[in-house]
């Protein structure tokens, strides 16, 4: 995800970020209250999907990759040890494309995201921001 930078009258940036970003941003500054609130707001899309029949749970492991670097295919890289241009490779797709994937400018195709599940050894459904 991209903050947006807003410039006060006085020449001042202010960054607007999710909640979501921002509660990840205190978790990882150690911010114990920050950590609750992301914890809470897993269970409750967990509690949610499995209300609507989809039980895709994700492994703390992978949670925590997740939390240290804000997108879900940045973490599955970094878990298999891949370089962004090893999976640009897999994906033939340019680092400039996947950089903007990682951060949220672009979102994954289907095929894109079985491809990362394929290459990294993570399940497709994780990959969702």
């Amino acid at each position: 995800m991209k903050p947006q930078i807003i410039k006060t009258d006085g020449g001042e940036e202010l960054v607007v970020l999710t909640r979501r970003a921002y509660d990840a941003l205190l978790a990882r500054a150690g911010d114990e209250d920050a950590e609750d609130r992301a914890t809470a707001r897993l269970a409750e899309d967990h509690l949610a999907d499995e209300a609507e029949g989809r039980t895709a749970t994700v492994p703390h492991w992978f949670v925590k990759l997740v939390a240290e670097h804000d997108s879900p295919v940045t973490a599955a890289r970094k878990h298999k040890g891949l370089t962004q241009a090893g999976l640009c490779a897999v994906l033939g797709i340019s680092q400039g494309h996947l950089s903007d994937i990682e951060r949220g400018r672009r979102s994954l195709t289907d095929e894109q995201r079985r491809q990362i599940a394929s290459a990294t050894g993570v399940e497709a459904a994780w990959l969702v921001d």
